[in-house]
C-alpha cells in the first residue's frame, strides 16, 4: 500500500515538475520574441439597441519605430513596399468613413506606406471571413492583406507623435450620438479617425 501510495506521490511531483518546465519555457521564449507573444485583442462599442455595434480586432503588435518609420516614411524596405493590414472592423449598422457610406459586414483596415510624392493612406474594403472568423492570426505579426478585398473608403492619413511611449499597439473606441472615434496608438504614434453614424 505503502509502495503505491509513492508512486503515486513520485507521479505527482513528477507531473507538476514537467508543468512548470514547460510553463517557464514558453514564458521564457515569449520574453525573448515579443512578436510570437501577440495575441488578438477586441474593443466593441454598441450603438443603439446593437451591443457590437462597432467592433474592432486587432493585434496587440510590439511597437518598433525603425520599422514603422519604413511605412511612414516610404522606402525600399520589406514594410515600405506591403499594406499594413493592422485592424479588423466589424460593422453591426450602417456607417459613414470619411463621406463614404460602408453597410454592415466585414472590414479589413490597412495602411498603405508613402511612397514618394505620395502620402501614407488608410483604406477601409470588405472582405470574407475564413473559419477562424478573422485574417488576423495570433502570433504572426506578418498577417497579409486578405485577397480579394474590395475597397470601399480610403483616405490620407497622418500618425502625431505623442509623449507617451507604450509597447504593443493599442485600439480604444469611443462613441458619441453620432460617431464613433477610433484612437489608435502605436509605440508613440498617435492617430483619430472617426465613422459617421448619422
Amino acid at each position: 500500500m505503502k509502495s503505491a501510495h509513492s508512486s503515486l506521490v513520485r507521479s505527482a511531483i513528477f507531473a507538476l515538475i514537467i508543468t512548470i518546465c514547460t510553463s517557464f519555457t514558453a514564458f521564457a521564449l515569449a520574453k525573448q520574441d515579443k512578436r510570437k507573444a501577440t495575441k488578438i485583442q477586441s474593443a466593441a462599442v454598441a450603438v443603439g439597441k446593437n451591443k457590437t455595434g462597432v467592433e474592432v480586432r486587432y493585434l496587440n503588435l510590439p511597437w518598433g519605430e525603425t520599422t514603422f518609420g519604413y511605412i511612414e516614411n516610404g522606402g525600399n524596405q520589406y514594410y515600405s513596399k506591403r499594406t499594413w493590414p493592422f485592424a479588423h472592423l466589424k460593422l453591426g449598422v450602417k456607417a459613414k468613413f470619411n463621406g463614404t457610406e460602408i453597410v454592415p459586414g466585414d472590414y479589413v483596415m490597412y495602411i498603405t506606406p508613402k511612397n514618394g510624392e505620395t502620402p501614407m493612406t488608410l483604406s477601409i474594403a470588405s472582405f470574407k471571413p475564413n473559419s477562424t472568423g478573422t485574417f488576423l492570426q495570433d502570433g504572426n505579426v506578418f498577417t497579409e492583406t486578405p485577397k480579394d478585398v474590395v475597397e470601399v473608403a480610403k483616405k490620407t492619413v497622418t500618425f502625431e507623435k505623442g509623449d507617451t511611449l507604450i509597447d504593443e499597439l493599442k485600439i480604444d473606441l469611443a462613441s458619441d450620438k453620432n460617431d464613433v472615434a477610433f484612437k489608435v496608438h502605436y509605440g508613440n504614434r498617435l492617430m483619430t479617425e472617426k465613422l459617421n453614424l448619422k
